[in-house]
C-alpha cells in the first residue's frame, strides 16, 4: 500500500486532515478525490477556500468503512 497508514495518520499534531492527505491514504489521485467526495459523503469542513476532513471522522471510514458523527469541540 503507497497510501498514508492508520498509524502515520494518528500521529499527525492536528484534528484536521487535508484532501491530499486523505487521497493519499485511500491510493487515489487528489483529482479524483475532488470530483467524488460528495458521493463517499466526507464529512468537510471549509475554513475560507480550503476543505478539510476530521481525522477522527477518516480513521473510523478507514477502520469501520463508515463515518460517526462528529461535533465541534
Amino acid at each position: 500500500m503507497n497510501g498514508m497508514l492508520i498509524e502515520e495518520i494518528e500521529k499527525l499534531d492536528r484534528n484536521f486532515l487535508t484532501p491530499a492527505e486523505v487521497s493519499k491514504a485511500l491510493g487515489i489521485s487528489i483529482a479524483t478525490f475532488y470530483r467524488n467526495y460528495k458521493k463517499m459523503k466526507f464529512p468537510t469542513t471549509r475554513v475560507g477556500s480550503r476543505l478539510q476532513i476530521p481525522k477522527e471522522a477518516f480513521l473510523d471510514f478507514l477502520r469501520y468503512g463508515e463515518f460517526t458523527k462528529t461535533e465541534d469541540k
